[in-house]
């Protein structure tokens, strides 16, 4: 028993004991480490996340919180790096990046700026390799008739009326043809069936044209989707895509990148997203 005290009272005489190496340290495994922030008025560091769509509301957060006092306090500034997200065209900036004395702060305070497509862009996804019946897309273009611009197959520009008339009164048409032949020693027959789509009217559309940003606060740019008519059913069935898609997401991406150079000039700028 007195053993066990004497023990008790070494241990407690002495809880932390240096290692010498780097910042390490044993401590008793009855002592915890409690952080008491939580009872203070305020935090000990900035942190958090800022989300916000807007390029200026992000520009003025990420300068505010850049500002650091040096040891004859001037403000320094710290230069945040930012992370451009090619596949949700956002940017990151991590705000507590760096910090003095260290070579990584903590990396949770940061900004946001997630940029929000257009009516037409969320539209036009939304429609993109969907099957749309007959009526449904005769809905669609009687709604958006008047921001299109409708050709046919070989680029001449076809009226909205037109357009929408054609489509209305699309239909499947179906040939078939047989070949057949005899010999002494042989006998070949073939079928070919051939379906075609095919409208009353002179003009049947082909792709649609808008110039529209994408998403807010970019270039306008031109769009191109191509109709896509199905002739596996009974009744045509209309899909649109994009027309180049790949390339004209990697121009909203390389767009959206420009701006947030010419908005933080100074921050170093890269396409990519981080984890800390």
């Amino acid at each position: 028993m007195e053993n066990t005290e004497a023990q008790a009272i070494a241990t407690l005489s002495k809880p932390v004991d240096s290692l010498g190496r780097g910042d390490l340290v044993a401590i008793h495994e009855d002592y915890k480490i409690h952080d008491l922030e939580q009872f203070q008025n305020g935090r000990d560091r900035a942190r958090g996340l800022l989300k916000t769509p807007s390029f200026e509301d992000f520009k003025s957060y990420v300068l505010s919180a850049e500002p650091q006092h040096n040891e004859d306090g001037a403000i320094t500034l710290t230069g945040a790096p930012v992370f451009v997200d090619h596949k949700n065209v956002s940017a990151t900036a991590v705000l507590n990046f760096a910090a003095k004395g260290f070579s990584q702060g903590h990396c949770d305070h940061k900004a946001l700026l997630q940029l929000e497509p257009t009516v037409v862009w969320s539209k036009l996804n939304a429609l993109k390799d969907r099957k749309l019946s007959q009526r449904d897309f005769a809905v669609f273009l009687e709604d958006w008739v008047s921001v299109l611009e409708i050709t046919d197959a070989d680029g001449n520009v076809i009226g909205g009326a037109q357009a929408l008339a054609a489509v209305r009164n699309m239909k499947i048409d179906s040939t078939v043809s047989s070949d057949h032949s005899v010999g002494n020693l042989s006998e070949s027959r073939s079928r070919f069936e051939q379906v075609e789509a095919r409208s009353k009217e002179d003009f049947t559309p082909a792709y649609f044209k808008i110039r529209n940003s994408a998403y807010f606060g970019l270039d306008e740019r031109l769009i191109v989707l191509r109709l896509i008519v199905n002739t596996n059913e009974d009744k045509p069935t209309f899909s649109i895509q994009i027309v180049k898609e790949e390339l004209l997401l990697d121009e909203i991406i390389q767009d959206f990148k420009a701006k947030v150079i010419e908005l933080l000039p100074e921050n170093p700028v890269r396409i990519g997203t981080f984890a800390a």
